[in-house]
């Protein structure tokens, strides 16, 4: 998933690890996309943030674009038909509402505007966008009510995390295995509830089945289930229920959570160098293996390179180095984004280039230059 991080933008508080300008353009691979291909009707983006099935982008002046599957209402146009092709469409924010920041779950988009609130669309079928007992989907966008002060917004399948100005931390959506870290009484929250223990969080990723949380003194806090390793805690802990701070060998400042698979794994940069964590059964960790791993690794294979930024998605991982892109793991729909590559990779792969920022989730991808 697309991680989140606490910054100043032009002015304005919010999620992002972007500098304050506009670029020229988004491409998006994987899906059965094989390489980077362009995202038509996108214009001066500051922001993306890529779906399970569909991406979407901040313009410069706080319109929101959104392309790919509308099945639930997951393009916020007012509509559930599909949108055939690499053509965008504008998400329908009230007049004069603009975003500022993206976030996005399994089939739903949320954005958060400049003054702090949040607007949400899509699959609702489980009361997912936390709009109380409602479990309509949603094809125009609704105001969440009672959140306030929202500088991120990020989710996966069941559950969205809310990053507050003050670094505290409010979610909703399943508990059922410890992904909101509410604690094992509480099943499901309907809608946003502060979360407690934790405090100055300036990162936050989230997986279909749990959490990860990064702190301004670099620590990683994780929660939800750890089946396969994905909190990086070891065999004896089946679950964390609550927010439980991982054990690294020095501060973080990269966290990506993977999505689009129950298990999955975890990305993170200590003091610049790669470790990771969960599923690795394709090699989507990057330490040449295809081992799972319980606790953190370092991610020997992606040594070299110097990246800046790791994305966790599915199968798969990508990076930027240096403004280049490489992606490793599975590319059986095209997610390395270079059908030369074959079904899998253990090494990255170099799949664009001059690139500000990147994003990942299933198997999908976009970047923006």
């Amino acid at each position: 998933m697309r991680r989140t991080a606490l910054a100043l933008f032009c002015g304005l508080v919010l999620s992002t690890v972007l500098a304050c300008s506009a670029s020229a353009a988004v491409d998006h691979w994987g899906l059965g996309t094989l390489t980077p291909t362009p995202v038509e009707n996108v214009n001066d983006p500051i922001l993306i943030d890529a779906g399970n099935a569909d991406g979407f982008a901040i313009e410069a002046n706080g319109t929101v674009k959104a392309w790919g599957s509308n099945r639930y209402g997951d393009l916020g146009d007012g509509s559930m038909k599909s949108h055939t092709g690499e053509k965008a469409v504008t998400v329908d924010l009230p007049a004069g509402v603009q975003a500022v920041s993206l976030g996005e779950s399994e089939r739903s988009g949320y954005a958060v505007t400049s003054t702090g609130e949040v607007y949400d669309w899509g699959d609702n079928q489980n009361g997912d966008l936390c709009q109380g007992e409602q479990e309509t989907d949603i094809a125009t966008p609704e105001k969440i009510a009672g959140l306030t002060e929202v500088v991120a917004a990020q989710g996966a399948e069941h559950h969205v995390l809310f990053l507050l100005a003050d670094g505290q931390v409010e979610v909703c959506g399943w508990n059922n295995e410890g992904e909101d870290g509410l604690g094992s009484e509480v099943n499901e929250a309907r809608t946003p509830t502060l979360l407690p223990g934790v405090a100055d969080i300036v990162e936050m990723s989230a997986s279909p089945k749990g959490s990860t949380l990064l702190n301004s003194s670099g620590e990683v806090f994780v929660f939800g289930s750890n089946k396969g390793g994905q909190d990086g805690l070891g065999k004896k802990v089946r679950q964390a229920d609550e927010p439980t701070r991982l054990p690294l060998p020095g501060p973080a400042s990269e966290v990506s959570n993977g999505g689009g698979t129950p298990e999955s794994h975890t990305l993170v940069l200590v003091e610049g160098v790669p470790y990771g964590w969960g599923l690795n059964e394709l090699g989507q960790i990057g330490d040449g293996t295809t081992t799972n791993k319980l606790t953190p690794v370092v991610a020997s294979e992606l040594l070299p390179y110097g990246f800046t930024t790791l994305k966790a998605a599915s199968r798969s991982s990508c990076g930027i180095a240096a403004g280049d892109v490489y992606c490793w793991g599975e590319n059986n729909t095209g997610e390395l984004g270079d059908p030369s590559a074959g079904s899998v990779s253990f090494s990255p792969v170099l799949t664009d280039t001059e690139a500000v920022e990147l994003s990942a989730t299933a198997q999908n991808v976009v970047d923006r230059h």
